[in-house]
């Protein structure tokens, strides 16, 4: 069976009248009205028995009586499908924003009551018994009735805890509303001596019965389906949402690639390709600009509340205090930034300049569109950044962009994705004999392997590094997708002491984890773990680049013991004449 998947295209409309737009506006108030009404009916979990089937719904609340009076019966259809499907996206996202998958998968070591736990979450009314303390039957699923009480009692408490920290979907802004075929009708008129030779015009029902509204079209496209009528507040236009379902290409038979995502490009792949490189430079310009007019608009808000009510405060807020100005700024840099996303996706899916070949004329090459595409998972990106700098970069960072732009051309391109586990892939060396694990082998953009048991010094990009690590992620059956950091850690640790312990001959050579989480040597008798006795000379510091390598005095790496870095730390502080 071919998935399939849609995508929804924006057409505009001309500059409307006012009688227009009045009527427009009061098709959104019913169409709102009677959505929060249905909402709030969903809103009880015995209800999400209808969450799967949206007809049926319909149907009972017509027969509660939940439809008003006087607004068209096919317009509150549209409103009670819609609020079926506002409850579905609800419901989904509250069970991915708390990672249940990986929380299952770390709690249940038995396959069968994996599998029992997944197929539950599947079905959104036994989601909702869950949650009202009952156990849901799976008779096909091989699993006792102690073992689906403690598989429901487990799903109980986090569910709720999830649950509790969202609050129930309303509909309280007017916005848009939703028309199937039966409520519209699309035509196209030809004009004579006139520019465009061709108008298009999609007429929908109106407020008064038997009378439509017609809205001119700035271009022609194809208009059918379910669509969506969105009013632009800021302007006398209104917008049609009109949904595609797209066919995939052809199978994808070029190479597996493996991508990191990043903010100063939009992704670097293992053969440090960079795609979007100016990317990085039109964040920061946002963010910076961003910040510094906060800080004025800040200091002018101050300044009105201190003197509130007079002349000068009422001439602050009306000209230097306004939205329209930084919303039209904010979305030409959205625009921008999803102007780079996309172009940057097209060029990892299709292969660059494959994309821009012509429909129907020039055939898409499927060698350069690769047969897998392995990357990290961007949904669950959580923490602090080093600095306020990179933290307002990560925030305006559109990872949810990046995710659907990629999620579309995927399926478009048939070229399958991957997601793996990215714990610290930007800090393990990625030379097979090596795998040597430490923050500092990463320096900003810059990789260097500090392995101080052995002669490595590998060196290249930290994004290359990365998507490189990505790569080899991917067939790793010991780390998955949701094991944690921590466990991470320690299957890395341990493959580097089996090559520790294989390379120099001594199982008295092994590693220990201090508690600030740095590997300290622990070694029996006067040799050290590189294999020498301390008298030895130190070894040839390694150059950055082409340049050759220079002899330097200083240590190439230490691997500091929580204790050296405290005696350290009291030396700094000790005053110079004592």
């Amino acid at each position: 069976m071919v998935s399939t998947m849609r995508r929804t295209v924006r057409l505009a409309t001309l500059e409307l009248n006012s009688a227009k737009i009045s009527t427009i506006r009061d098709l959104q108030q019913s169409y709102t009205d009677a959505k929060d009404r249905f909402l709030l009916t969903l809103g009880s979990t015995t209800m999400w028995r209808f969450l799967s089937n949206k007809h049926a719904f319909r149907d009972w609340a017509k027969d509660n009586d939940l439809y008003p009076n006087g607004v068209n019966v096919h317009l509150l259809d549209q409103a009670a499908f819609d609020a079926v499907d506002t409850w579905v996206r609800q419901i989904e996202s509250v069970i991915a924003i708390s990672d249940m998958n990986a929380r299952i998968h770390r709690r249940f070591k038995d396959e069968d009551m994996r599998h029992y736990a997944y197929s539950v979450l599947t079905n959104y009314a036994d989601i909702g018994l869950i949650l009202r303390g009952g156990i849901p039957e799976r008779p096909k699923i091989p699993v006792t009735d102690a073992q689906r009480t403690e598989v429901c009692r487990f799903l109980h408490r986090h569910l709720r805890d999830a649950f509790s920290q969202t609050n129930n979907p309303r509909a309280h802004l007017a916005r848009s509303f939703s028309l199937d075929e039966t409520m519209y009708t699309s035509f196209t008129v030809e004009r004579k001596d006139q520019n465009p030779a061709k108008r298009q015009y999609v007429s929908i029902i109106g407020s008064v019965q038997g009378k439509r509204v017609v809205l001119p079209l700035s271009g022609i496209s194809r208009v059918s389906g379910n669509i969506r009528v969105v009013l632009d507040p800021g302007s006398s236009r209104a917008f049609i949402h009109v949904s595609y379902e797209m066919k995939p290409l052809g199978e994808a038979t070029g190479t597996e690639k493996a991508i990191d995502w990043g903010i100063t490009e939009v992704a670097t792949d293992q053969d440090n390709k960079k795609y979007g490189q100016g990317y990085g430079k039109v964040l920061e310009k946002i963010t910076e600009q961003t910040n510094q007019n906060g800080k004025k608009r800040g200091k002018l808000h101050s300044l009105t509340k201190r003197q509130a009510g007079s002349k000068k405060a009422k001439h602050i807020a009306r000209h230097n205090l306004g939205s329209k100005k930084q919303k039209r700024r904010r979305e030409s840099a959205q625009a921008t930034l999803r102007t780079i996303t996309g172009s940057a996706v097209k060029d990892i899916v299709y292969g660059e300049g494959n994309r821009t070949r012509a429909k129907g004329r020039v055939p898409q090459i499927p060698s350069q569109r690769p047969s897998l595409i392995v990357c990290e998972d961007l949904s669950h990106l959580r923490g602090k950044a080093k600095s306020k700098k990179l933290s307002r970069l990560c925030s305006a960072w559109a990872r949810s962009e990046t995710q659907g732009r990629m999620n579309i051309h995927t399926h478009r391109g048939s070229s399958p994705t991957k997601a793996v586990n990215a714990a610290y892939t930007s800090q393990r060396c990625p030379e097979p004999d090596c795998g040597y694990v430490h923050k500092d082998n990463r320096n900003g953009d810059m990789f260097h392997c500090r392995n101080p048991y052995w002669n490595c010094n590998w060196q290249g990009g930290a994004d290359k590094v990365a998507a490189m690590n990505l790569m080899a992620r991917a067939s790793d059956r010991e780390i998955t997708l949701y094991t944690p950091y921590r466990d991470v850690k320690n299957v890395l640790d341990a493959r580097f002491q089996r090559r520790l312990e294989s390379r120099t001959g001594d199982a008295g050579v092994s590693m220990e984890t201090a508690s600030d989480g740095v590997l300290t040597r622990v070694v029996e008798g006067d040799t050290t773990a590189h294999g020498r006795t301390p008298s030895e000379p130190r070894r040839v510091k390694p150059a950055v680049g082409d340049t050759p390598s220079v002899e330097s005095s200083s240590p190439v790496h230490r691997l500091r013991t929580g204790e050296t870095q405290r005696l350290e730390s009291e030396n700094k502080r000790m005053p110079r004449n004592v």
